[in-house]
């Protein structure tokens, strides 16, 4: 007699399988063995059909940023060109044109699936979603990225320069009273001369944990706020607030490879998600978003966090590791 549990778990693989159909079918360059092998695997079961119907569903909340990448009709080719080619010109041409345009519905692809993609590619020093490392700057001061974190130096004469592209770092600066230390993420700009501190592009979040910092929002005119040692400022509701006292522990735990979430809305989860591991996260209905979630996580670990939102949160989750995972009820 088959059980409860053995029935879940074939939908489960139906759904799995399904899923990785699904993004096989998809490829414009699927060829016409992977058709014929995916209609034998349809026709193998009942439950096939179901799981396909229910991935193709879900899985269409992903058309909306394809169809604005298409919006414009860069991707479409003229039905009558004003001279027509003949002959090999004809095939040639259309097999060019078809060429380029399935290298870039790629490369669209590809840039949607990882937002950081282009950020990271121009960088003097990245971490790919997932990876995390330690680098010495020219200067000798010592910098920690995080997942998905890229940035840019100058060191010159009289300033040295970071422009934190994306993501966060922590830096431990040498103190060179003639050179201050400025790094500029976005809106928000940090100077010291020697000191250790964190700084969370996307968050606008500054942290000191020795030293002090002086943090600017470069689109008001006022003068800087100064941090002390475990102390932090962020931007909030369009301007830098105070600063407050932070809890040593927590303020920094990303370091340690540590996720600490206290009651944090889940758009700020997918946030921590795209630093742990490679694809795109995205929700079915917008209101998700809302919703708060609060745990201690591994940053190796993202599938602890998954597991989290489907046990407290009872959410739903469909996920084709390394390309998007979609949240839904």
């Amino acid at each position: 007699m088959e059980s409860a549990s053995d029935h879940s778990e074939d939908r489960e693989r139906a759904s799995r399988e399904a899923t990785e159909w699904f993004v096989r079918l998809n490829n414009p360059l699927a060829s016409e063995e992977t058709r014929r092998t995916y209609r034998v695997w349809l026709m193998a079961d009942p439950a096939h059909h179901d799981a396909m119907r229910e991935v193709s569903e879900l899985w269409g909340a992903l058309d909306r940023p394809a169809a604005q990448l298409a919006a414009n009709g860069w991707h479409r080719v003229a039905d009558r060109p004003a001279v027509q080619p003949r002959g090999w010109l004809t095939e040639g041409f259309r097999f060019a044109a078809a060429a380029i345009v399935t290298v870039a519905l790629a490369c669209g692809v590809a840039v949607w699936r990882d937002v950081g993609m282009l950020d990271r590619a121009f960088a003097d020093v990245a971490t790919r979603p997932g990876e995390r490392r330690e680098v010495r700057l020219v200067d000798g001061t010592t910098a920690f990225l995080d997942g998905d974190t890229a940035l840019n130096s100058r060191m010159g004469e009289e300033l040295r320069e970071i422009t934190l592209l994306r993501g966060r770092v922590w830096f431990d600066v040498v103190a060179d009273k003639t050179r201050p230390f400025a790094v500029h993420a976005g809106r928000v700009d940090s100077r010291v001369l020697g000191t250790a501190f964190g700084i969370d592009r996307e968050a606008g979040v500054v942290t000191v944990e020795r030293g002090e910092v002086a943090v600017s929002d470069v689109e008001v005119t006022r003068g800087p706020v100064r941090l002390a040692a475990w102390q932090s400022v962020a931007l909030q509701d369009g301007s830098l607030g105070s600063p407050v006292a932070v809890d040593p522990d927590q303020a920094l735990a990303w370091r340690r490879g540590l996720i600490i979430l206290d009651r944090v809305p889940l758009s700020h989860v997918v946030e921590e998600l795209s630093k742990m591991a490679p694809g795109r996260v995205v929700f079915a209905d917008p209101a998700l978003k809302h919703l708060t979630l609060s745990g201690t996580f591994r940053a190796d670990d993202p599938g602890a966090v998954l597991e989290a939102l489907q046990s407290a949160l009872k959410l739903k989750i469909l996920s084709v590791p390394g390309f998007a995972t979609l949240i839904y009820r």
